[in-house]
């Protein structure tokens, strides 16, 4: 506790966090911070030491690992700033914001977005985002999502959401393939929508492939969408084995030749 003016007031130092080393690993090329000082809730701000425990120690290396990036390129520290409802500082409908090695984020999609965690606390999805910066211009904000989260789930211990993504992935792919055969996707999606497609299709069919698409992907930061679709579908098309039936379907579908 600190005292100003006779009063006694909660020290700052249990709202802000730092975590530079993990039990068991060598020093992190990465430091993370947490700011709990927007969070009102009481056992809310419990889940902040566990929560960027979690983040540094566990999601980080997965992602280093599934990735290949190096994050320390970009960031030599990342900080969360976590916020309530009504002192939430973007746009209403913004859950979370990556602001390049920062994350503002809601409590409720931070801290409590996974009650029934066997680890605790953690998010797998804004960090990605920190990730992808590294990659340069992306065909759309989160190409790669669905496989690399499920990944990161396995990678750090979350059977029972990795299974749940990977159920969500195995009814979505078919789903997206049958509207798009149906001419019900707008045409100016279909080229993401059958990005989407391609990649949770080969990622159900290997899980191994995750891995392969950053690292057949490149960097560019060609502000042309027809390049950055042509980056990626050529990325696809190659780990796919390569089979022509892929080419195929992303050409008929909006994307840019590759």
């Amino acid at each position: 506790m600190l005292f100003f003016g006779g009063l006694m007031i909660p020290s700052l130092a249990q709202d802000q966090i730092s975590v530079s080393s993990c039990p068991g690993q060598p020093q992190s090329p990465v430091s993370f911070q947490i700011d709990c000082s927007h969070v009102k809730d009481a056992g809310a701000k419990q889940l902040c030491r566990p929560f960027i425990e979690n983040q540094a120690c566990k999601v980080f290396p997965a992602y280093r690992k599934i990735t290949g990036i190096n994050l320390e390129n970009n960031c030599k520290s990342i900080k969360f700033t976590i916020y309530d409802d009504d002192n939430w500082p973007h746009p209403k409908g913004e859950g979370g914001l990556a602001l390049n090695c920062a994350v503002d984020y809601l409590a409720k999609y931070s801290l409590q977005g996974h009650p029934n965690s066997r680890i605790g606390p953690y998010d797998v999805h804004e960090l990605l985002h920190e990730y992808h910066i590294a990659l340069g211009a992306l065909p759309s904000p989160h190409v790669l999502f669905s496989s690399s989260m499920a990944e990161a789930m396995r990678e750090i211990g979350e059977t029972d959401d990795y299974d749940r993504a990977m159920k969500i992935m195995q009814a979505e792919a078919p789903r997206l393939e049958q509207q798009l055969r149906e001419g019900k996707i707008p045409s100016d999606k279909q080229c993401m929508v059958a990005e989407t497609q391609v990649e949770e299709s080969i990622y159900l069919a290997d899980s191994r492939s995750v891995y392969a698409f950053y690292r057949k992907v490149g960097v560019s930061r060609s502000p042309s969408q027809a390049d950055r679709e042509a980056r990626f579908d050529r990325m696809f098309y190659i780990v796919s084995g390569p089979k022509p039936e892929v080419r195929k379907f992303l050409l008929d579908h909006g994307c840019s030749a590759f």
